[in-house]
């Protein structure tokens, strides 16, 4: 499901970048309030920062979707001592900011759509790393918010 979401929100962006109009996507008009845009960018370049360390922080503990029969190292350094998701993190931070560039109805309700998606997604993975590293992740979740810690 989270892969359909994106995939529709990066479609109707790349749409609407090309050949849609606003009125398509049923983008409020904001021209106003120009700084939103900037925003936007500032938003959409610190998610794809995020995403990057996350993926570099993995290194070879990366995987898509949850195998229990598949043990992985649990990564706690780097951008995991921040946030234990940084990578889904970085994905509604992204998304965010292209719909303060694009401030659209629909994008806004795919957006929260993929948010739910996601933190459903992240309660399971977390049901599995309790499984596979049970005192180690007990641990580091203690020490480490779901979404972001503040020192």
């Amino acid at each position: 499901m989270s892969i359909l979401i994106s995939t529709l929100i990066y479609f109707l962006i790349l749409l609407r970048l090309t050949i849609l109009e606003p009125k398509w996507i049923i983008e409020f008009d904001l021209t106003q309030y120009s700084q939103l845009k900037i925003i936007g960018l500032v938003f959409v370049s610190v998610g794809f920062i995020l995403g990057i360390l996350a993926l570099i922080a993995m290194k070879n503990s990366w995987r898509v979707g949850i195998r229990y029969d598949q043990k992985t190292d649990l990564v706690t350094t780097g951008i995991y001592s921040v946030s234990r998701n940084p990578y889904f993190l970085s994905y509604n931070i992204l998304i965010f900011g292209y719909i303060l560039i694009f401030p659209s109805s629909i994008l806004m309700v795919l957006y929260l759509m993929l948010v739910v998606v996601f933190h459903k997604m992240i309660l399971e993975e977390e049901k599995y790393l309790l499984s596979v590293h049970n005192t180690a992740y007990m641990d580091y979740k203690r020490k480490v918010n779901r979404y972001l810690t503040i020192k």
